[in-house]
């Protein structure tokens, strides 16, 4: 028989069992009464199993939790130290969820916040995705021992206690994604003693959390609230009512591998970053803030004993920045730092009514050619100045019409009645393109006004917009005009050369003096190609005059073979366009249509207007070989008058010398 000892031996040769060695994936749905996930005293577990058991969990990698009311937590931290090799944790619609790591869980565990071994372990060292979307009671992603109790000892120092309770904070410091949407009551995402612990974020993507105030919280002071003091018991000390050293001091987030961040209705939030911050984001390439009501500043301006403008900022990688629809923004940064976006080529700056300059010390973007608001895309020429919203919103800023080079709106139902204001027109100067689509309340592109004074025609202004070649329309069910004329102003447009109408409810198009334009509708090619198969009809149910005047360049309406249908059209107008050879190569219906006045005065239209064309193209034909046969006729007579002179001359000349 063995000795007592030599069994010890045997026993400690044994290698411990693994607790549930296969399992990568937790996934659990619509388990409405599910209280936990798991609800176990794992340290004591493991310790009185003989032999020990290695960690559990070794393998697990994914956690997804969707529509688990009941449930308020996920983990705890003594459990959260077993899961090394966890990449993705997703949890959707979970309307119970208070943290997604709770110490409340550990409330039968050692009575300090985090054991020493707790404390040397680096918890999910392998996260890359967190995802958050809809928990409705989600007030913090780690409660930061906030549930937990701390022997009052812990903190006889600020550097002491700030090590204790970042060794807690896990969750956030290793995600390469984190995604949160719709968690309505989470007041911040990242806290003060996390924030120096980002440096895998990459990703991080922040929308509909209505009363998040801090993306990154920056001051200490930030989790102290003595309503959540811990009632009952007088073991221990609440963390949140501990008066630390120092407490104001700032922390500064370390975002150094940070590449995308989009922040979208979050509207408690008057601010992004800190202007500490900024050193960090050396990797960072698209910045999109949305839709946020209060936001005021990109970069908020700290006190600090250098001051600010003796400093250059210099973002070497952003590329993208969306500022869209922020009413409240002022600018990007308003201290007087100077500012370096070599990479900078996409830049958008919408509907922020407040705007009044990117930075007020000096800015470089090398790269950047063009500036997009809601009217559509701008020059840099004049820098970032200038009104990035409609003019019926405007409030004082320049102008932005001067440095419009393509008008780009796309369903916008507040547009208004009309686009370009008539005082605008002349600051068209580099207006290239047109583009308008299903903007329901729009009435008129061009607002064209009596100008003040003007008391006959014999004073009519002219308006050339010499730059602009393309106007496309489309699905604009209220649109009556381009622009209506009168006898004060007119507007000439000489190099427009494509004009796009569809699903209009245009009533008036008039389009004169363009030497350019080639066809008033113009197919895409693969429409073209595809017309054959499938003939398509454009229908213009309210256009019932148009008139095309002075396009020397013009082949026709539209030369694809889409048909088209104009039933209310009872006013055309066709005069001094050269080279028209048909309306459009398809068919066309014109039941409302009696008379066109062409060149040759008013017609009477017999059949269709492409017959018609066709027929007066006939008789200027024939009538050029009529007029030509004359004129020959003529010629020749002339040419038969001119010999019988000169013999006549000639015997004269003879006669007189005999």
């Amino acid at each position: 028989m063995d000795s007592p000892t030599s069994s010890r031996r045997q026993l400690a040769t044994i290698q411990p069992p693994l607790l549930l060695p296969y399992l990568q994936t937790i996934h659990l749905e619509s388990l409405m009464k599910i209280r936990h996930v798991w609800k176990c005293n794992w340290n004591r577990f493991l310790i009185l199993h003989h032999p020990p058991l290695q960690f559990p969990f070794q393998n697990l990698t994914d956690i997804y939790l969707n529509h688990c009311d009941n449930m308020e937590y996920l983990f705890s931290p003594l459990m959260a130290k077993y899961l090394s090799n966890l990449k993705n944790v997703r949890i959707y619609w979970c309307s119970g969820i208070e943290e997604v790591i709770s110490r409340r869980g550990d409330e039968n565990e050692e009575n300090t916040i985090c054991t020493s071994s707790h404390q040397n372990t680096t918890l999910f060292p392998c996260l890359d995705t967190l995802e958050l979307t809809e928990l409705l009671r989600l007030k913090s992603v780690d409660d930061g021992g906030k549930r937990g109790k701390i022997s009052s000892d812990a903190f006889h120092d600020q550097s002491q206690s700030a090590q204790v309770i970042s060794a807690c904070w896990s969750l956030g410091q290793y995600p390469r994604k984190i995604s949160i949407e719709e968690c309505s009551v989470l007041s911040s995402l990242i806290p003060w003693y996390a924030v120096g612990q980002m440096n895998r974020l990459q990703e991080l993507e922040i929308k509909k959390c209505g009363r998040m105030r801090e993306v990154f919280e920056n001051e200490l002071m930030n989790c102290y609230n003595t309503n959540n003091v811990d009632e009952g018991s007088g073991v221990g000390t609440s963390l949140t009512s501990l008066p630390l050293q120092n407490s104001t001091t700032v922390a500064v987030p370390q975002l150094s591998n940070l590449k995308t961040m989009v922040i979208c209705e979050c509207d408690l939030l008057t601010h992004i970053f800190t202007f500490s911050t900024l050193k960090t984001l050396s990797h960072l390439k698209e910045l999109k803030v949305k839709r946020c009501e209060t936001i005021q500043v990109i970069v908020k301006e700290e006190n600090k004993t250098s001051s600010p403008e003796e400093e250059v900022v210099v973002f070497p990688n952003l590329e993208t920045l969306q500022l869209d629809r922020l009413p409240n923004l002022k600018g990007f940064f308003l201290g007087m730092s100077n500012f370096q976006f070599p990479s900078l080529v996409n830049v958008m700056i919408n509907d922020c009514d407040e705007w009044v300059a990117f930075t007020s010390g000096q800015l470089e973007t090398p790269k950047l050619k063009y500036i997009h608001t809601s009217l559509g895309k701008h020059s840099r020429e004049s820098g970032f100045n200038f009104q990035t919203t409609f003019p019926t919103s405007s409030k004082g800023m320049p102008s932005s019409f001067h440095n419009l080079i393509e008008i780009n709106i796309e369903y916008k139902e507040d547009v208004g009645r009309t686009i370009i204001p008539s005082h605008a027109l002349q600051q068209l100067v580099k207006l290239q393109q047109i583009t308008i689509e299903r903007c329901g309340g729009l009435e008129e592109i061009f607002e064209v006004v009596a100008v003040e004074g003007s008391g006959s025609s014999k004073s009519k202004t002219v308006v050339p917009i010499l730059n602009l070649t393309q106007v496309k329309l489309e699905f604009l069910d209220n649109l009556k005009y381009l622009w209506k004329s009168n006898q004060w102003m007119a507007l000439k447009f000489p190099n427009l050369t494509t004009l796009s109408v569809h699903r209009l409810q245009l009533q008036e198009l008039s389009i004169s003096g363009c030497l350019s334009m080639e066809v008033i509708v113009k197919e895409e090619e693969e429409e073209e190609e595809e017309c054959d198969a499938k003939v398509n009809e454009i229908i213009l149910p309210r256009l019932n005059s148009l008139k095309l005047v002075n396009l020397v360049s013009l082949g026709g309406f539209c030369l694809g073979k889409k048909a088209f249908s104009l039933p209310a059209l009872d006013t055309l107008q066709i005069k001094h366009c050269l080279f028209i050879t048909y309306f459009t190569k398809g068919h066309v219906s014109t039941p409302q249509l009696k008379v066109i006045e062409t060149d040759f005065g008013i017609c009477d239209v017999r059949t269709d207007v492409n017959s018609f064309i066709e027929t007066k193209l006939e008789e200027v034909c024939t009538n050029i070989i009529t007029y030509s046969s004359v004129f020959l006729i003529i010629l020749k007579g002339f040419i038969y008058y001119k010999i019988i002179i000169l013999i006549f001359l000639c015997v004269n000349v003879k006669n007189t010398n005999f």
